[in-house]
């Protein structure tokens, strides 16, 4: 499939991902991507992706997203619990901002004049939204009904910062993934830390309200990520 650049951050990453897996796709193609739309030197917006069917030759814009998120236990409606562990995004302004302004940005005349250098005809292109997420439920929820949401895409628990420096985690070790290892599962080949050794390397990102993601390895040798957060 080819290599995926290290040296790169972590949302460009994904969309080479994604980029590899449609080039090795037997029913698209890819006609451009990450094409910016611009009025008098002015960047309104990008388009991630424009594919075309092979067969149907029908052709297709895809905004691609990937976000992490932790299921807030504030709010009722599960689309309103999804929030960045961070606080700063969450998936209901995701949706708003795809739905007001990526989606009408190819209804302008700046980007059907790009479309039409495709020889594409704007009311004959469909749109799609690739939304890939891992999710984090808190650290004793139980049954917890993610519908209409993918329940697969749970991939871990979080935990405030105070709960999580009770001794419930002082038998357990530690890893501090970087950005670029969160899509990854976690595994036994890295430098395992203590509880009062990772507590130590968190504290002043949590300072700053940088809520880290960090594997967690319990005494049976069983992985576990977990959002440790600020607030």
């Amino acid at each position: 499939m080819g290599l995926i650049p290290s040296n790169v951050r972590l949302g460009h990453k994904i969309e080479h991902i994604f980029l590899k897996l449609i080039q090795h796709s037997r029913q698209y193609k890819i006609i451009a991507y990450n094409i910016p739309i611009r009025k008098e030197k002015v960047t309104l917006g990008e388009i991630d992706f424009l594919l075309q069917d092979i067969d149907s030759h029908k052709f297709t814009h895809v905004e691609l997203t990937y976000k992490f998120y932790v299921i807030s236990e504030e709010a009722t409606n599960i689309e309103h619990r999804l929030i960045g562990p961070n606080q700063r995004d969450s998936f209901k302004a995701k949706k708003e901002r795809m739905i007001n302004h990526q989606i009408p940005l190819l209804k302008t005349p700046e980007a059907i004049s790009v479309l039409q250098g495709f020889n594409i005809k704007p009311s004959e292109l469909l749109h799609q939204v690739c939304f890939k997420s891992q999710l984090f439920i808190p650290f004793m929820a139980h049954n917890l009904d993610l519908a209409p949401f993918n329940a697969n895409c749970i991939s871990g628990r979080w935990i405030p910062f105070q709960k999580f420096k009770s001794p419930l985690f002082l038998e357990h070790q530690y890893y501090f993934p970087s950005k670029q290892e969160w899509l990854l599962d976690p595994h036994q080949g890295v430098n395992w830390l203590s509880h009062n050794d990772v507590l130590e390397l968190i504290s002043a990102g949590l300072e700053i309200k940088n809520s880290p993601l960090l594997w967690m390895k319990s005494s049976d040798f069983t992985f576990e990520k977990l959002f440790v957060v600020w607030w």
